[in-house]
C-alpha cells in the first residue's frame, strides 16, 4: 500500500522525461496535489483527455493525488499523475471503468474549456500494451505543427499512474514514463 503522503516521491524528475522525449530543457513545475479543472465535451472523454481532472475522479472515493506538469513550450509537454486509493481493488475498479470510458470514446473529437481559453483534438483508438491503456490525441488546433499526444494510465496495487505526453515526435515516451513511475511502486505482498 502506497501512503498519500509518498505518492510525490513516485514522480520522474525532469531529466528522466528528458531523455524519455528524446530532448533537454524541460523543466517541472511544482507538485499539485488537487484535481484539475476543466470542462470537457463529451463529458464522457474527460478521463482520456488529460490526467487526474475533477470530473474524472470526483466521487470515486481516492485517498490522495499528486500531479506534476513538465514541459518545454510551447512543443514538449508532460503531465504526470499518481492517486491512491483505500485498496488495490478500489484503484482497480477505478482503472476497469476507465478503461470502458477511453473505448467509449475512441474516434471522438474532444474540446476543453476552462477560464475562457479552450483546446481540441482527435482521439485514437485505445490499447492495452503490458498492463498499461495508451491513447493517441491528436490536437486540432495546436500552435505546434505536428503536436501529438500519448495518454497513459496503468494501475499497481492501490496506485493510479495517469500520464499524457506531448510533443511533435511523442512515439512512446508517455507509456515509457508510466511504466516507469508504476515500476517505482512494490508488488503487493
Amino acid at each position: 500500500m502506497v501512503a498519500p503522503d509518498a505518492l510525490p516521491g513516485l514522480l520522474l524528475p525532469a531529466e528522466q522525461i528528458n531523455q524519455r522525449l528524446n530532448t533537454t530543457g524541460m523543466t517541472a513545475l511544482p507538485t499539485e496535489h488537487a484535481p484539475l479543472a476543466g470542462t470537457v465535451t463529451p463529458p464522457h472523454c474527460t478521463g482520456v483527455w488529460a490526467p487526474a481532472y475533477q470530473a474524472t475522479y470526483d466521487g470515486s472515493g481516492y485517498t490522495g493525488l499528486a500531479i506534476q506538469g513538465v514541459h518545454r513550450e510551447p512543443s514538449h509537454k508532460v503531465a504526470q499523475a499518481v492517486i491512491s486509493f483505500p485498496d488495490a481493488g478500489r484503484a482497480k475498479a477505478f482503472y476497469d471503468k476507465q478503461v470502458a470510458d477511453w473505448n467509449a470514446c475512441k474516434s471522438s473529437h474532444v474540446r476543453w474549456e476552462f477560464g475562457g481559453n479552450s483546446t481540441e483534438l482527435d482521439v485514437g483508438v485505445p490499447a492495452t500494451t503490458a498492463g498499461v491503456m495508451t491513447v493517441m490525441l491528436f490536437p486540432t488546433n495546436s500552435p505546434t505543427a505536428g503536436q501529438q499526444c500519448e495518454r497513459d494510465m496503468t494501475v499497481r496495487g492501490n496506485v493510479i499512474v495517469d500520464v499524457r505526453a506531448c510533443s511533435p515526435t511523442v512515439g512512446s515516451a508517455g507509456l515509457s514514463i508510466a511504466t516507469a513511475i508504476a515500476d517505482k511502486i512494490a508488488p503487493a505482498p
